[in-house]
């Protein structure tokens, strides 16, 4: 059982931050939804400033920074972002963030279901399509069939590759890992009763990939050697196919090492995955507690400063608003922890 100090509660439903309020309350407390007075609470979301400066640059009420497709994707300033913004500071839906996402069905998701960078099938991303799943199915979308196409277009892409998609040719990992958290989110956030045997078979195939990594371990040991091999040899194109065969032939790679960025935690973290952000969506599913998961646990544990977590990470691209401030404590990070440790541990409040 975690420890949580009072204090830590009382900072988390201050006035100042009306979503984590209103979560603590429902999510670590188990308040109950309809009570009159976290209704209040709710109705205030919108008003939590972040949220509000992301509505108020928003232009002509249905987009961000241009119209055009091939501008959603701008970092961090297109329509993609901003309505992932939106979804993680679970803002309420209105007019404007209604508006803002029939902008990107209309002109964001390509004929095979996939979200794309410029409206095309060769412009989608898997990664970027989950993330606008979750955000879809958030808002109420889930019934809509453009929802429907992006999850069909994710589950064939997790059944043609086994999990492994996205392969990195200069690289000795097997595929783009950071996908299997936002896909594992995306999926597990379609109701139950919806969830098809292809879809459980999907969200297996995740967690499957996840497990085997202890959550984080994911890159081979040998991958910087192979990194400099290939610059040093000046080894491109097909030719990469050819010498990363025989590369693992003669350093067989079977120890796994976690990557930097994985152990630190940021808020939101867009196309980027950590140690917290997976651990929140094996979470969600309501899986118990697995051997391999032991190592991210005590990580995450470790991490708190007097019973807070703090922003680790640092964005360089511009944003309409900074969230979270680097180095300080995070009232999102903290908040995400703790449900994390609840779920697999249990909290107590003393």
């Amino acid at each position: 059982m975690y420890e949580v100090k009072q204090e830590v509660i009382d900072w988390l439903l201050e006035d100042n931050n009306p979503p984590i309020c209103y979560l603590t309350q429902i999510d670590l407390l188990d308040s109950e939804v309809k009570d009159p007075k976290i209704d209040d609470v709710r109705r205030k979301i919108n008003s939590y400033q972040p949220t509000k400066e992301i509505l108020e640059n928003q232009k002509e009420k249905h987009y961000w920074f241009e119209k055009e497709k091939d501008k959603n994707y701008k970092k961090y300033l297109g329509s993609f972002w901003q309505l992932l913004f939106l979804y993680e500071l679970h803002a309420q839906r209105n007019e404007q963030i209604s508006n803002g996402i029939e902008h990107v069905l209309i002109t964001g998701q390509a004929p095979n279901g996939g979200f794309s960078i410029s409206g095309t099938n060769s412009g989608t991303i898997p990664c970027l399509t989950a993330n606008m799943i979750r955000m879809l199915i958030y808002f109420d979308y889930w019934k809509d069939e453009r929802t429907r196409n992006a999850v069909e277009y994710i589950l064939t892409k997790l059944e043609d590759k086994d999990g492994f998609i996205c392969f990195p040719l200069t690289s000795l990992i097997k595929n783009c890992y950071m996908t299997m958290p936002k896909i594992l989110h995306a999926l597990s956030s379609i109701p139950e009763k919806d969830q098809t045997p292809r879809i459980r078979n999907g969200i297996n195939i995740c967690v499957q990939r996840i497990l085997e990594n202890q959550v984080f371990k994911y890159v081979p040991e040998r991958n910087k050697e192979w990194l400099k091999y290939i610059i040093d040899n000046k080894i491109k194109g097909e030719e990469l196919f050819k010498e990363r065969s025989k590369f693992l032939e003669e350093y067989p790679s079977k120890v796994k090492v976690a990557k930097t960025g994985w152990i630190k935690f940021g808020f939101p973290l867009n196309y980027n995955s950590d140690i917290l952000d997976t651990m929140r969506a094996l979470a969600s599913l309501g899986i118990n507690y697995k051997p391999e998961m032991a190592n991210a646990l005590e990580i995450i544990k470790n991490k708190a400063v007097n019973g807070k977590w703090v922003s680790e990470k640092q964005y360089k691209s511009p944003m309409y608003v900074q969230i979270e401030e680097y180095g300080k404590e995070s009232k999102w990070i903290t908040f995400h922890a703790l449900t994390v440790l609840k779920h697999f541990e249990g909290i107590t409040i003393v």
